[in-house]
């Protein structure tokens, strides 16, 4: 089964930039302080390339169709501290299930918990965590398992403590951990877990506009060795990064991050299981994401990445992510939201191998009620590698019924 690079980040963020307000549209339930919002959507989706095959004569690389059924519950409990912030309680699950290929069918669950609080005396403090139990065919941002159905979990933690001065001048402090562990013994040069702490400041541009810089320090630990990988050959490294932008308040016609840097990678073993040397690497990075709300009915999105991204634990094998993508949400007659999107990115890989990621998305949905949706959609990918073996395209058409109470 292929195990291409996927380009779901970038995708993921874009969707997630224009979506937040998706489950904002409920809370109808009160239960004193605490809101809650419960969802659901139902999705019939035809993918013509399910395994994402190029029709190559190896069977495990046919293209292969076949129409599935997606049933996404969520559930959300809000609690809010008036204003001084407020604490989230969260799960969104997604249950996927085929009509040929069953023994495909495949379930995640995401828990998710968020507080932010504002203390008196200018302290504020961030806590985002997201637990997941994944078993589906996304793979995940180093490109492992895309395609292929693979069982695992991760933990990601987030959290920040700021000191603001008077709504002018911010001192912040950050620690961030990443756990991702795979349930099948093949998988485990996947097995890891990342430390990161920084610290970086904030200061006012504009009436909504900040200046930032930040400075972090990292490292990933690969916890799983089996046959001839060990700790004295496995491709353990760590990183100093800073990073320099724009971002704005709750509210503008802007938000988001303008957000460019610059990283710096050591790994800690001279050579991989195969004698071959690690290579420190420098390079430039980009996280910005940005929203613009240019009138009520129309809101754009644009997101830039640029990472390296180590794709196991066993070879110094390792690429350049860089990337970019815009949306454009439409509001139509009150009832109508057209969302046309599109998504470019290379991977460069320090070997002779580099591949170009496509995809592109048109979105039509249909409010029936202030809490029901209705949706039709298209997908479009395609990955034209230097290594014919992995490329492919995809076309996914899906209709959808969306409730948030």
């Amino acid at each position: 089964m292929k195990r291409g690079i996927f380009i779901s980040g970038l995708v993921i963020s874009i969707v997630i930039l224009l979506s937040l307000q998706v489950m904002a549209q409920g809370g109808k339930i009160n239960i004193g302080k605490i809101k809650v919002v419960p969802g659901i959507t139902v999705q019939e989706l035809y993918d013509d390339n399910i395994f994402l095959g190029n029709g190559t004569n190896n069977t495990t690389e046919l293209k292969e169709s076949d129409w599935i059924t997606h049933i996404m519950p969520a559930l959300v409990f809000d609690y809010s501290f008036q204003e001084r912030g407020g604490l989230s309680l969260g799960y969104s699950g997604d249950l996927a299930y085929y009509s040929d290929n069953d023994n495909n069918d495949w379930q995640t669950h995401k828990g998710m918990f968020n507080l932010n609080y504002k203390a008196p005396g200018g302290i504020i403090i961030d806590i985002n965590i997201i637990h997941t139990d994944a078993e589906d065919p996304y793979g995940s941002l180093e490109g492992y398992g895309r395609g292929l159905k693979t069982e695992r979990s991760s933990n990601d933690l987030k959290t920040r403590i700021c000191y603001d001065f008077g709504n002018r001048f911010k001192i912040l402090a950050y620690y961030n951990y990443y756990k991702q562990d795979y349930d099948l013994p093949e998988d485990f040069t996947q097995d890891y877990d990342i430390n990161e702490f920084g610290a970086g400041f904030q200061v006012r541009l504009l009436p909504k506009t900040w200046g930032f810089f930040r400075y972090h320090f990292g490292e990933r630990y690969y916890f799983t060795h089996r046959g001839k990988v060990t700790e004295a050959n496995d491709s353990d490294f760590d990183w100093h990064r800073v990073n320099a932008g724009l971002t704005w308040d709750p509210g503008a016609k802007l938000g988001g991050e303008l957000n460019f840097g610059y990283q710096l990678k050591d790994y800690e073993n001279a050579t991989d299981v195969g004698g071959n040397r690690y290579e420190d690497k420098d390079t430039w990075i980009a996280e910005t994401s940005i929203t613009y709300s240019a009138t009520p009915t129309i809101a754009l999105a644009l997101r830039i990445t640029r990472a390296m991204r180590e794709t196991g634990s066993d070879y110094n094998e390792y690429f350049e992510d860089t990337g970019i993508g815009i949306n454009l949400q439409k509001v139509i007659l009150t009832k109508f939201t057209l969302t046309v999107g599109g998504v470019y990115s290379v991977n460069d890989y320090n070997t002779p191998r580099e591949d170009d990621n496509y995809r592109a998305n048109i979105d039509l949905d249909y409010q029936i009620k202030d809490w029901l949706t209705a949706g039709v959609g298209y997908r479009y990918e395609k990955k034209d590698s230097n290594y014919a073996e992995n490329n492919y395209t995809d076309n996914q058409f899906m209709i959808s019924l969306r409730g948030v109470y």
